[in-house]
């Protein structure tokens, strides 16, 4: 059975090909028979050119494609300003953090303080340990 199918889908390509060859031959026989040659067919289709126009349509792409490299560009230089700037106030927000978590250690360091803490140990008070004296 596969041998039948494959013979036969053979067959079918062959004859395809076939009738497809017999057409193409026509067609040439008929344009050799009017007495037109293949050169002058091309050369009827083909149009005149213009240099100046060519020139212009250039000239205009690339005027539009540097405008267009100068806005990407600007948006990148406009965008890369702003993350510095984000940069920037973030290392000055770090940094007055760690002055202020300086200050609050040195103060912490020279005022000793016991803490007292709940019966529970939830709630705790702080106090210096020498009572001011007035």
């Amino acid at each position: 059975m596969r041998n039948l199918l494959t013979i036969c889908s053979i067959l079918m390509m062959v004859s395809i090909n076939a009738s497809d060859n017999k057409a193409e031959s026509k067609t040439e026989v008929e344009i050799n028979k009017n007495g037109v040659s293949d050169m002058q067919l091309m050369q009827s289709e083909l149009l005149p050119v213009e240099v100046n126009e060519i020139k212009k349509q250039r000239i205009q792409k690339s005027i539009r494609e540097k405008k267009y490299a100068e806005t990407v560009l600007k948006k990148q230089q406009s965008s890369q300003k702003y993350q510095n700037e984000l940069i920037e106030s973030n290392i000055d927000k770090d940094q007055k953090k760690n002055v202020l978590k300086r200050w609050s250690s040195d103060v912490r360091s020279k005022i000793s303080v016991v803490t007292v803490k709940g019966v529970n140990g939830e709630k705790a008070i702080k106090l210096p340990s020498t009572p001011e004296s007035n």
